[in-house]
């Protein structure tokens, strides 16, 4: 299974799109909008994405309290399909309701190619790194392991 899109909806609800490979050798994609929560641990590190949004925007780190991460958008390209990523948010602006969208620039976790490699083009290891954490909880959220509510005891 590989993760193509994570999202958190306005109305709080779960959205996933990820593709697994047939035994043909070939992607079936499916996707997926739920109101279950997802684990604690989903939320902890889609938001630990914000300072590396910060940096991938060029915003200063005082700005980092108003970023909310509301998904990723990754991609899989080149013979060795190297993950790339664009980091999905919104900030809070101060005198406005609505908050500003703000997409990162799409970078890859390692050169599509052989040669020398361009770091304008490519995460930093600790960006990738968090982007792989946030898969594995999105790859538990798609098995089912979710939130669960208190259980009710009966007597």
């Amino acid at each position: 299974m590989r993760i193509l899109k994570v999202k958190v909806t306005k109305d709080n609800k779960i959205m996933m799109v990820w593709e697994e490979m047939t035994k043909q050798k070939t992607y079936d994609e499916y996707q997926m909008t739920c109101s279950d929560e997802a684990r604690p641990e989903f939320y902890v590190k889609l938001q630990a994405l914000g300072i590396h949004a910060l940096e991938l925007l060029e915003l200063p780190e005082n700005y980092l309290d108003r970023i909310k991460v509301k998904g990723v958008s990754f991609s899989y390209g080149g013979d060795m399909e190297v993950m790339g990523a664009t980091i999905i948010t919104q900030m809070e602006l101060l005198n406005s309701y609505q908050g500003l969208n703000l997409n990162t620039p799409h970078k890859a976790s390692a050169p599509y190619s052989e040669g020398p490699a361009d770091e304008k083009q490519l995460l930093t290891g600790d960006c990738v790194e968090a982007l792989l954490e946030l898969i594995e909880e999105c790859k538990a959220y798609v098995s089912g392991d979710r939130a669960q509510g208190k259980l009710a005891l009966v007597s």
